[in-house]
């Protein structure tokens, strides 16, 4: 890993266990709003870009468990209260240095300890895979969110395997209002991934572009 981007991990690593050693509390803490956690695409290689036009919203889907239709998503940097570090993470976005963005996908992907960004996709067979039917105790589902792009990067090298499916990183934290449907039902028959066949494949098809969920009535409307 670049040594800058290791030093970035590294040093937050390091604060998070004086915080624990010292017995303070790593509370969730986010001061941003939407407006604060958007990437400057004009700094941006249009690789990663999730629109050409970096005012669209988009229609995205996350696998995840249930309850934050109302209280949405943080990051685990917030979820740990390291503000700092979710400017940080910009900053390599920002910086034009293709390796140390790549790295960062990379580090991400690979679920470091208080990653700034939040994962989702536009084909919501791929949020199913977070979301799996067979959960024993029915705590999962997926939302679908309507994100600003510039809100996000794409990850336009595949540095995570997802492909034509797009996996999209989302800066810092998810907000209620940007939570606009969440699927009811999650069992077997409902799943995203079942196939004509009666078969619930464990990934989506290899290239797939599919952007439609299976069952619309299968979704409540929270807000447009």
């Amino acid at each position: 890993m670049n040594n800058r981007l290791a030093g970035i991990i590294d040093r937050r690593e390091t604060e998070l266990i004086i915080r624990r050693l010292e017995g303070e509390l790593q509370l969730p803490r986010n001061p941003f709003c939407r407006n604060d956690l958007t990437f400057d695409y004009s700094k941006i290689d249009p690789i990663y870009h999730a629109s050409l036009d970096r005012e669209e919203e988009l229609l995205l889907y996350k696998g995840a468990l249930r309850g934050y239709e109302d209280k949405g998503f943080l990051s685990l940097a917030l979820r740990r209260g390291l503000v700092d570090h979710v400017n940080e993470v910009r900053g390599v976005m920002e910086s034009g240095d293709n390796r140390l963005i790549r790295e960062l996908f990379d580090a991400h992907t690979s679920y470091y300890y208080h990653t700034a960004l939040l994962s989702a996709t536009f084909n919501p067979e791929l949020a199913q895979v977070f979301a799996p039917t067979r959960d024993a105790e029915g705590e999962r589902t997926i939302y679908k969110l309507k994100i600003r792009a510039n809100r996000s990067i794409v990850d336009g090298c595949n540095i995570g395997g997802c492909g034509n499916n797009g996996e999209l990183l989302i800066l810092g934290a998810i907000f209620p209002e940007e939570i606009v449907e969440v699927k009811i039902g999650n069992e077997d028959l409902e799943s995203e991934l079942l196939t004509s066949e009666g078969i619930i494949r464990w990934f989506p098809e290899e290239g797939s572009i599919n952007r439609d969920v299976k069952n619309p009535n299968n979704w409540r409307h929270l807000c447009d």
